[in-house]
């Protein structure tokens, strides 16, 4: 992919997490704001987009390209919580900080990055795709991730509905129209349509708000935060990238596609975990405050050179 097209993708990407930062540095939008702009792209503008591009965009996806995809998506989180096994043993953590350090490198933040990036760099019919993480994601977050946060002293009760996520529900529906073949009327098309355009600036701008948040100068001075970081940013997508290139072609939508998922920062899901269940959010917030702003550098970067 040529370096010019990614830079001003990214670029704009950066300066729409700039106004929010902004915004919310001057008082403009408060974290109560942010709260509910954050449940309106979780619940209602990433299902959007998800369910657009099935409706559009899916049909130059063939079934058995559909269940390698499937399977590919399940092989970069392994790879992932592989990484951050290891980091989390070589970098000095003890206790449940070793959690939240494998943690911070198993999950990544594909649903307010990832996929805006991915609609940016490949259109909407990739973003298809890219909802496949989410299957994944909400199978192996709530169970493996909080059973190692809890590890017998956290606080709080898991209910199944959390893992029934709206971008997982849609994900699963754009499944079911993807094998059917099942189309809606017009108006319900242009409606999800328009409702999936508001997705990029809105999740940026929220991320941009929920950054100005966090210490700065504490995370910046973090060397464990600095290795689970990097760790997350640069060995994640290069290994998702020779171990998924392997079996996927180097041109393939869905290499590209999991690559830049991969390449993610740490999900915030994690810090909003380690509060309820007693473990160092302090130090989640870090690594994914941290891991948020490197990866305006390293996203490029990697797309460039692996893609």
């Amino acid at each position: 992919m040529a370096a010019g097209i990614v830079l001003e993708k990214m670029l704009m990407l950066v300066l729409l997490m700039l106004i929010g930062f902004g915004c919310a540095k001057a008082g403009w939008i408060d974290s109560a704001f942010s709260q509910k702009a954050s449940r309106l792209v979780m619940n209602v503008f990433l299902p959007a987009t998800i369910l657009n591009a099935a409706l559009g965009g899916a049909g130059s996806m063939t079934r058995g390209e559909l269940a390698v995809a499937a399977a590919a998506v399940f092989v970069m989180f392994f790879l992932g919580g592989g990484l951050g096994w290891l980091a989390a043993r070589i970098l000095p953590f003890q206790g449940r900080d070793r959690s939240v350090a494998w943690l911070s490198v198993f999950f990544m933040n594909n649903m307010f990055i990832g996929f805006p990036v991915v609609q940016a760099l490949f259109g909407d019919r990739a973003v298809f795709c890219a909802s496949l993480s989410n299957l994944p994601f909400n199978l192996l977050l709530y169970t493996v991730g909080v059973a190692s946060l809890r590890a017998g002293e956290g606080r709080g009760k898991l209910r199944f509905r959390e893992i029934l996520t709206p971008p997982l529900m849609a994900t699963l529906a754009a499944v079911v129209i993807f094998l059917t073949g099942l189309t809606l009327p017009a108006l319900a098309e242009d409606t999800l349509s328009a409702l999936g355009a508001v997705t990029v600036p809105m999740s940026m701008v929220v991320v941009g708000v929920s950054l100005s948040h966090v210490p700065m100068k504490q995370a910046l001075l973090d060397g464990r935060s600095w290795g689970v970081s990097l760790v997350r940013l640069l060995l994640c997508p290069l290994a998702a990238w020779l171990v998924l290139g392997l079996f996927l072609p180097g041109d393939s939508l869905t290499l590209g596609v999991l690559v830049i998922i991969s390449a993610c920062p740490s999900a915030a899901m994690i810090t909003i975990l380690s509060v309820r269940f007693g473990a160092d959010d302090a130090l989640a917030s870090k690594i994914n405050f941290l891991s948020t702003i490197l990866c305006a550098v390293t996203l490029p970067v990697i797309t460039w050179l692996l893609l």
